[in-house]
């Protein structure tokens, strides 16, 4: 009701407008409507006003056809009229003061009435254009905070799946402690339960790292990327592996976030810039992915030997890169490594990569992934994209 009361207030503006325009046209050139007579001042009056008020009238019955055919809300149309009436009012006063007072009798009413029609319909118009910007505001803050809600439940949701997977993880993890006093228990099935635990870990905190990663970056910090990178080689790098950072770049970013996504592209490096086979064929479920020296000191058979790993300023300081010197990752492969779920190592949670790319746009920045000067790949990150 509401709606179709908006409808029709913001169509009979603009049929009223025009339906007299018409009328005082005819009342100006013939004697049909005398009362109308002198409305307009000849062939120049004609063209300034009665062709641009009815050219007005048309554009407020389109605008009232397009609220009859759009899906718009009520609320909406609701206020578009308002607006229309508004405007009419507004500018239908304001030309009221312009009207020559000096004017009698026929020749003044005549006039008042040309002067309201062409302000009402000048004003519906106006109006109608106020009205659209308006309710395209609104709209618009409406789905920004349709889209935080949605970030809100989603990061609740990983929240409440990490807190109640990590429960019953940590209960099985005391008790394959005790079952690994045991003697009698078959150490490489403790091992298999061991590597599976862990994988199960890796995957809830990836999992949450994936959800809250892309929340964009309100309150960026100057940070130095040779800190960090330093900071996140003394947690994943081995002894077989070396960093190389050749830049002193100074970024604009969320710290943690920003650590974790060069966490996860040295571990991506180091777990990937092989050539070797993690797979078991057997076809095991359990044992799938385990490596043989599973729980030992020693780096597994998947890590490159010598591999090195440099992080450095792209050659128009827009960004910067992370490159290593191991196998690389095929053309036809790199669109899809940025996936969640895409992996081709059996130890990973498949997400690494994925939060990587989320953190970057979390940031505005763009991420892709070509050859390394070396062989290897190269991850080039556009920190001020155009």
């Amino acid at each position: 009701m509401r709606r179709q009361l908006g409808i029709g207030v913001i169509a009979g503006i603009g049929v009223a407008t025009g339906q007299i325009t018409i009328a005082l046209i005819v009342g100006t050139y013939t004697d049909l409507i005398p009362v109308l007579a002198g409305a307009y001042a000849g062939t120049v009056g004609l063209a300034t006003d009665g062709i641009q008020t009815i050219a007005f009238s048309l554009l407020v019955i389109g605008a009232g056809y397009w609220a009859q055919t759009t899906d718009r809300e009520d609320n909406d149309i609701v206020r578009l009229a308002g607006w229309c009436v508004v405007g009419s009012i507004l500018i239908g006063g304001f030309e009221l003061l312009n009207v020559d007072l000096l004017l009698e009798g026929q020749e003044r009413f005549s006039v008042i009435i040309r002067v309201l029609n062409t302000a009402a319909a000048r004003g519906a118009a106006l109006g109608i254009g106020f009205g659209l910007f308006d309710i395209e505001r609104r709209r618009t803050k409406r789905r920004g905070a349709e889209l935080e809600r949605q970030v809100d439940r989603l990061e609740e949701f990983a929240s409440v799946v990490s807190h109640d997977l990590r429960s019953p993880l940590t209960v099985a993890k005391g008790n394959m402690e005790l079952i690994g006093d045991n003697e009698s228990v078959d150490e490489e099935l403790i091992a298999h339960i061991e590597f599976a635990h862990d994988r199960m870990s890796e995957i809830i905190e990836d999992s949450l790292a994936l959800a809250r990663g892309g929340n964009e970056v309100t309150d960026p910090e100057p940070v130095g990327i040779e800190e960090l990178a330093t900071q996140a080689w003394q947690t994943v790098g081995g002894d077989d592996e070396t960093l190389s950072v050749a830049t002193e770049m100074q970024l604009d970013a969320d710290p943690e976030r920003l650590l974790r996504l060069l966490e996860n592209l040295f571990r991506n490096a180091i777990e990937h810039g092989g050539d070797g086979d993690d797979s078991d064929d057997s076809g095991d479920p359990i044992a799938a992915g385990l490596p043989d020296d599973y729980g030992d000191d020693e780096p597994s058979d998947s890590v490159l030997d010598g591999l090195s790993i440099t992080v450095g300023e792209l050659t128009d300081g827009k960004g910067f890169y992370i490159a290593d010197n191991g196998d690389g990752i095929p053309e036809d492969e790199r669109e899809d490594v940025f996936e969640a779920g895409v992996s081709s190592s059996g130890t990973g949670s498949g997400l690494g990569l994925a939060i990587v790319r989320r953190i970057a746009q979390a940031h505005g920045w763009t991420v892709s992934v070509t050859d390394a000067d070396g062989g290897g790949a190269r991850f080039e990150f556009c920190t001020d994209p155009e």
